[in-house]
């Protein structure tokens, strides 16, 4: 028996030195006898027990003796709970015969070996249990149910984070971290439970969520439809369980992954996050109704591009340009603003715009292609621009109307002679022509004569309508009116005169003839006496210089009339007398 009780103390030490750097200092408890209000005896199992009786209540003690000693002085209870002192028969005290039926007389003594056992419940606290460790949330609370058996429980001891109290009631458990909670509970004859603890972490607080823009964007505010959203949510306790996000005035959903936006119509957006880590701890509040948020513009719209022709254009049957036009190219854009505008010339490659430029020089149909992305890339769609390249002047001819006579390299004309320009350009068309005459300022065309005889030098020019500027052209004419001199000759001198005319006899010859000094004499017609004309010299008529047209004595009036070959007409009349007689 003694070897019992040194292996027990021994093995208390032990456990007592397992708890010697965390557990607090635990007091010992006294082996003793415990009477309850009821009388009923309760003995700490392992206590030696000493028989002695008396004859007189008070009265003195005698011990009592055992048969076997060694066994029984002292004497050790050997059944937890009750057990008895017996007399084989009961006596009645006034007759002091065994009374009938026979029946034992019973001295009832508990023995208690064992200590009580406690059990621990943790309430109104959300837990989890995440790596093999548990946590709770907040509003921990923990109680303590001791049971013992047989005397009774008479104390329960706690220790958190400091010394033993006394348990009572429910205890709150509300300081974050990692805890370790120890406790026991001891009965009425000292039987002491060994001390129990249960490690747990408190998490308070609400996880962390931050978010992260991933793809194109301007500014981390401006976000192409292809960027998403990303949220990091990050506790440092029990762990991020959910974490949720909702556009705008939308439902709450559960976060996977990233968040594409593209989804959102054009304009100004707000995503709300927050998480809940495993043990509700809600970040934002309640219902995370104090969420962050993350406001931003959803840009969907992509640039306007335009275009303007600077400079020389027309608009016919296509918008004709000229080398010297140019192109410039813009776009405005509703948010992010513009990044770069592309265009492409007749199909060729693919150009940044840094400035204005020129089309191709070669005459035709040109086109360019052209469209703009913004600081998000949201690109536009094609713009077209259709223009006909008119590189070449127009050209310019002059056309002398008759009265004309070429002689050598001289063109005669008259002021009568209608003097007309014929301009073409096939391409965007003549603007105006001009000219003028001798050096004298140009004038806008339109026919016209020189009134003044001499030579002449008229210039011209023409400019079409994307002012494509002819080189100047020259032209020259000598302006002749002067009719042909007329020349009258007789083949013998007069022999007198009558009323002032002269008199000739009757076979004297007349002669007619015409100078031109510019261009010539192209005919010469005469008429007698108010007679029809006719040419003189002519192959079909004979003239007056060769019949004998004056045999008659009279008076003779003869009209002569020379044109040049401008149709320059003179005439002259010529009076005579033929005949014998004169003043």
């Amino acid at each position: 028996m003694k070897k019992t009780l040194l292996f027990t103390s021994l093995a208390i030490l032990s456990a007592s030195l397992s708890y010697a750097q965390s557990e607090p200092s635990k007091p010992s408890y006294e082996k003793q006898v415990y009477i309850n209000g009821d009388g009923d005896i309760f003995v700490q199992k392992e206590l030696p027990m000493y028989l002695k009786f008396s004859t007189t209540p008070g009265g003195e003690n005698y011990d009592l003796k055992s048969t076997e000693p060694q066994y029984g002085e002292p004497m050790y209870l050997d059944t937890e709970g009750p057990n008895y002192i017996r007399s084989k028969f009961a006596v009645d005290p006034e007759t002091g015969k065994t009374v009938q039926p026979p029946r034992e007389v019973l001295y009832e003594v508990n023995a208690d070996g064992l200590a009580p056992v406690t059990t621990l419940r943790f309430d109104n606290a959300p837990k989890a249990v995440r790596n093999g460790t548990t946590y709770y949330g907040k509003g921990l609370t923990f109680s303590l149910t001791p049971r013992d058996g047989v005397s009774g429980v008479k104390g329960t001891q706690y220790a958190l984070g400091g010394g033993y109290n006394d348990y009572s009631s429910d205890v709150s458990a509300s300081t974050e971290g990692a805890q370790t909670l120890y406790y026991y509970s001891f009965d009425f004859v000292g039987n002491a439970e060994n001390t129990k603890s249960s490690a747990f972490t408190v998490d308070l607080t609400a996880p962390k969520t931050n978010y992260e823009v991933v793809g194109i964007n301007k500014g981390g505010t401006i976000l192409a439809p292809s960027a998403s959203v990303k949220l990091t949510s990050s506790d440092n306790l029990s762990g991020v369980r959910t974490t949720y996000y909702a556009f705008d005035d939308g439902s709450g959903r559960v976060y996977s992954g990233p968040v594409n936006v593209g989804g959102l119509s054009d304009g100004e957006h707000t995503i709300r996050y927050y998480a809940v880590d495993y043990v509700k701890n809600m970040e934002g509040g309640d219902n995370g109704a104090n969420a962050s948020t993350f406001k931003f513009y959803m840009d969907k719209i992509p640039p306007v591009p335009t275009h303007e022709v600077v400079g020389d254009q027309y608009k016919g049957n296509y918008l004709y340009i000229s080398p010297r036009t140019t192109i410039e190219l813009a776009a405005t854009d509703n948010k992010a603003g513009v990044k770069n505008i592309y265009y492409r010339i007749d199909g060729g490659e693919r150009n940044t715009y840094g400035s204005s430029f020129k089309m191709p020089s070669d005459r035709g149909v040109h086109s360019v292609k052209y469209d703009a992305n913004d600081q998000v890339e949201n690109l536009s769609g094609n713009k077209y621009i259709n223009v006909f390249m008119d590189a070449d002047a127009p050209e310019t001819g002059i056309i002398y109307a008759n009265p004309q006579f070429m002689d050598r390299d001289t063109l005669f004309i008259t002021s009568k002679s209608t003097i007309s320009l014929r301009m073409r350009d096939d391409a965007s068309g003549v603007q105006k022509t001009e000219y003028q005459v001798d050096g004298k300022g140009y004038k806008t065309y339109d026919a016209f004569t020189i009134p003044n005889e001499g030579y002449h030098t008229i210039n011209f020019k023409s400019v079409d309508n994307v002012n494509n500027q002819e080189q100047e052209k020259t032209s020259s004419c000598f302006v002749d009116n002067t009719a042909p001199e007329i020349f009258v000759k007789f083949s013998i001198e007069p022999i007198g005169m009558k009323n002032g005319k002269p008199v000739y006899p009757n076979y004297t010859r007349m002669y007619v003839g015409a100078t031109d000094k510019k261009v010539g004499t192209e005919s010469i017609q005469y008429g007698m006496d108010g007679g029809a004309l006719q040419l003189y010299s002519s192959p079909q008529t004979l003239d007056a210089s060769e019949v004998s047209r004056f045999r008659k004595n009279k008076k003779y009036e003869v009209k002569v009339v020379a044109k040049d070959k401008l149709g320059n007409t003179s005439e002259q009349t010529v009076e005579f007398y033929v005949g014998k007689d004169a003043e």
